[in-house]
């Protein structure tokens, strides 16, 4: 069995890598069409569900906030602040980069420790493994693949191998 620490940073660099690759190929898209960016960031697949931008960001918050709290840490804060598909972009890379400076030993401390992980006003109590893939990795592959689906509904040229190799 893999340790949890290699389990997260593993699908936070591919997932996110990719993610990075989808959001330049969606850059490109708007410039080549000479759109505004904006058009194309705020489409929602259905009223009540974010917009592009809010995809990445709880991907993004997702893993950051989940390796902090499996290593005991301060969550991180990374403000909501994007526009542009630059800087969402660069947000992929600063979870990516947060992920991976932390500590693997003290990530995996916590496989199989139980942790009262917070849902809304209510807290459920998951191991380290259990977090981590009941809520972790779940919550960024679903976020994820909206971001993925949002850009390509819009027409951006992006298949399956776009979402499955990081850029």
């Amino acid at each position: 069995m893999t340790s949890v620490s290699y389990q997260l940073k593993s699908a936070t660099n591919q997932t996110l890598g990719a993610l990075k690759g989808i959001l330049a190929k969606g850059e490109a898209y708007a410039a080549a069409l000479k759109c505004e960016e904006s058009a194309l960031l705020s489409q929602r697949l259905y009223p009540d569900m974010f917009a592009l931008p809010r995809q990445v960001q709880v991907a993004c918050d997702t893993v950051a906030r989940g390796a902090a709290r499996l290593a005991g840490k301060e969550m991180p804060s990374f403000p909501d602040t994007e526009q542009t598909f630059a800087e969402l972009i660069a947000r992929c890379q600063k979870a990516i980069d947060y992920v991976n400076a932390i500590d693997d030993a003290a990530i995996d401390a916590t496989a199989k420790t139980t942790l009262q992980i917070p849902m809304g006003q209510a807290t459920m109590p998951m191991t380290g493994e259990q977090y981590l893939s009941g809520f972790i990795l779940t919550n960024l592959h679903f976020h994820a693949a909206m971001a993925y689906g949002l850009l390509r509904t819009q027409g951006v040229q992006i298949g399956k191998r776009d979402y499955l190799v990081p850029a």
